[in-house]
C-alpha cells in the first residue's frame, strides 16, 4: 500500500515536471520564432493565417458523404437475416423477388468495394478502373435479370433450392 502511494506521488511528480519542461521548450521556441517586439495581436493573427491552396482537393466519386449508404448497407445486411429464412418457410413470389433484390443489392456492394479498394486509377490508368465498375454494373443486372426470370418464369428461387437440397445420392 505505501509502496503504491510512493509510486503514484512519483508519477505526479514526473508529470508536474514534464509539464514544466515542456512549457519552458515552448516558450523558448515562441521566442525563437516570434520577435521580440510583437505583440499578443500579431502573434494570435499570424497563428490563425489562413492560406489559400492552388491544388485540387480529391473528393470522392460521389461527392458526398458515406455515412448514409453505409447504414443502408447495414440495414439490408440485417434485413438478409429474416428474408432468407422467411422465403424459404413461406415460399411465394412477392418474398422470392425482395430475397433476390437484397441478395444482389448485397453482393454488388460487396464487389464493388473490392473493386474499388484493388483497381485503382494510380496502378491500372483511368480505364480499366471504370470497365471493371462497368462489368460489375453488367454483372449484377444479369444476376437480378437471371433470378427474376427464374421467380416468374419458373418455380422461383425458394423451391429451386429445396429442390436440389433434396436430391439424393445415387
Amino acid at each position: 500500500m505505501a509502496l503504491s502511494q510512493v509510486l503514484r506521488g512519483a508519477c505526479r511528480v514526473n508529470a508536474l515536471a514534464l509539464n514544466a519542461a515542456a512549457t519552458r521548450s515552448f516558450s523558448t521556441a515562441l521566442k525563437r520564432t516570434v520577435a521580440p517586439q510583437s505583440s499578443l495581436r500579431n502573434l494570435m493573427s499570424a497563428e490563425f493565417k489562413r492560406t489559400i491552396s492552388t491544388t485540387p482537393v480529391k473528393n470522392s466519386a460521389a461527392g458526398g458523404s458515406h455515412a448514409a449508404l453505409w447504414t443502408v448497407e447495414r440495414g439490408v445486411s440485417l434485413g438478409l437475416l429474416a428474408v432468407i429464412p422467411g422465403a424459404f418457410l413461406f415460399p411465394c413470389q412477392a418474398l422470392d423477388a425482395l430475397m433476390a433484390v437484397s441478395i444482389v443489392m448485397h453482393q454488388h456492394w460487396g464487389l464493388e468495394a473490392m473493386v474499388t479498394d484493388y483497381v485503382r486509377p494510380i496502378v491500372f490508368g483511368n480505364v480499366v478502373p471504370k470497365a471493371a465498375h462497368a462489368a460489375l454494373l453488367l454483372f449484377s443486372v444479369a444476376t437480378l435479370g437471371g433470378l427474376f426470370y427464374l421467380i416468374y418464369n419458373d418455380i422461383g428461387i425458394a423451391k429451386s433450392v429445396k429442390k436440389i437440397w433434396a436430391i439424393k445420392g445415387q
